[in-house]
């Protein structure tokens, strides 16, 4: 795939992580399109038996290769970083650059994750699509772990400072990635871990286990995608032992509110989605503010 095709694929991922979240006016140097690949998965037992007795060496799973687009500050760091994760509609057109800018604007290395194009996946919005693709939560965990060991490889990536950010699907591909068990599915020799996640209207009713790391999850009231009872209902069920776990809910606010392009709102996959400024600028503030805590500068 060329690299203009790339941009045309990339730009909509503000429509999934938001204009406003990720979006912002200071001026970036234009992210790289980047290839990394999945993290790999090591060889069970039975596994690394079969292969000894074919005479093979037993080798991990290789992740799946992937495309990103990567932008960082100015100055050899090392920075703390950011993995953003995109949603069920992929990383498409509108603010790669914006995204980048915003982020960039924080003092944070950006990391946009494509997990999708090199899959041939146009979308998983749609129950058949998602049912068909259903094993993508999985393995898009694992593309969050690989993004991960990509940016720890960087020299001006600080790797014990890295988050990650998702929205909609990409949210709870956070959530799972956030989940301690989680750590210990992929092959890191360095024992790396992300430092903090934000989850923009995440479907909360698939979610696992209680976070490990320090969570913000931010969904609008009146979500009929994503709903925020299904938000409360989870972290109740999850309890307060361990790291926090903050739940913003939104009045007024639906699917997509970090959206400048849905004004007015329409109707995407049977759901209604919808700009509101007010949510959106609030997320700014917790976002970057969510960050600074958990990152630093």
């Amino acid at each position: 795939m060329s690299r203009s095709t790339m941009w045309s694929c990339a730009r909509a991922l503000i429509l999934l992580l938001g204009v406003g979240v990720l979006g912002g006016n200071a001026f970036a140097a234009s992210p790289r399109l980047v290839e990394f690949q999945g993290a790999a998965q090591p060889l069970g037992s039975l596994q690394e038996r079969l292969a000894r007795e074919r005479g093979e060496v037993p080798k991990d799973i290789s992740g799946d290769q992937l495309q990103a687009f990567l932008a960082k500050p100015d100055g050899n760091g090392p920075f703390a970083a950011v993995v953003a994760l995109h949603g069920c509609n992929g990383l498409r057109e509108a603010a790669v650059q914006s995204a980048a800018d915003r982020l960039v604007s924080w003092g944070y290395v950006a990391l946009l994750v494509d997990s999708y194009t090199t899959r041939s996946i146009d979308h998983a919005c749609t129950p058949e699509k998602y049912a068909a693709e259903e094993s993508n939560i999985l393995k898009r965990t694992f593309d969050a772990y690989g993004a991960l060991l990509f940016l720890a490889s960087q020299p001006f990536v600080d790797p014990r400072r890295v988050a990650v950010v998702g929205a909609s699907q990409g949210g709870m591909v956070t959530l799972s990635v956030a989940e301690e068990r989680t750590f210990e599915l992929f092959v890191n020799p360095r024992n790396l871990v992300f430092r903090a996640a934000v989850a923009l209207y995440p479907p909360c009713s698939l979610a696992g286990a209680r976070p490990s790391i320090p969570m913000l999850i931010l969904v609008g009231e009146l979500d009929d995608w994503t709903p925020a009872k299904d938000c409360a209902r989870t972290i109740a069920r999850w309890g307060n032992a361990g790291p926090s776990v903050q739940l913003v809910t939104y009045p007024g606010a639906h699917h997509s509110f970090d959206a400048p392009s849905l004004q007015p709102g329409r109707m995407n996959f049977g759901h209604w989605h919808e700009y509101n400024v007010e949510a959106t600028e609030d997320a700014h503030r917790r976002i970057r503010a969510f960050l600074t805590d958990h990152l630093g500068r």
